[in-house]
């Protein structure tokens, strides 16, 4: 670019020697007017350049932050994720707590039937004791019986066998209207 400065200014210095040659005047000019064309293109150019320059920075930056929002935007999903997974866990193990409830809940009844049935059996046992006691007094008293009428029998004379026979009947009889 100097080289056709340097041409241009010699065409330019010599302009005052060349006024008698109109052609080279004309040459001069133009050549001087295409000089500055391009010192304007070279201008023009540069500033294109810092322009380019400016815009790829940018776009640079903007990239940087695209990059930056969609790491974002995936940190964002994956915390959403691991929300979910947390959650699901939560919630199978409140499923396993109503599970273990719920078999608490029927193991809670078996023993309940069963208390109720031990408590049958033992008022259905109660009962037999008390019969068996009923029973045992009647017999005792059948015994004392027994006892009074030997002796009696040995006074009075009754055969013993008989005397026997009449209190074990009359202690049955005794019990059959104490059971019912």
């Amino acid at each position: 670019m100097g080289c056709y400065m340097d041409r241009a200014q010699q065409m330019v210095g010599g302009a005052s020697s060349s006024r008698e040659d109109p052609g080279r005047s004309v040459l001069e000019g133009q050549l001087a007017a295409a000089t500055a064309r391009a010192e304007d293109a070279l201008s023009q150019l540069r500033e294109r350049e810092q322009e380019l320059r400016t815009a790829l920075a940018r776009t640079t930056t903007l990239e940087a932050e695209m990059a930056e929002l969609h790491l974002r935007h995936e940190a964002v999903e994956v915390a959403r994720w691991r929300q979910g997974a947390e959650a699901a866990a939560r919630w199978q193990q409140e499923a396993a707590e109503a599970t273990r409830w719920h078999q608490e809940a029927e193991e809670a009844a078996r023993l309940r039937a069963e208390a109720g049935d031990l408590r049958t059996q033992l008022e259905e046992e109660r009962h037999r004791g008390d019969m068996l006691r009923s029973e045992m007094r009647g017999l005792e008293r059948a015994l004392a019986l027994v006892g009074r009428s030997r002796s009696a029998t040995s006074r009075s004379g009754i055969p013993s066998g008989s005397a026997g026979h009449y209190l074990t009947s009359s202690s049955g009889r005794q019990r059959n209207e104490e059971e019912e």
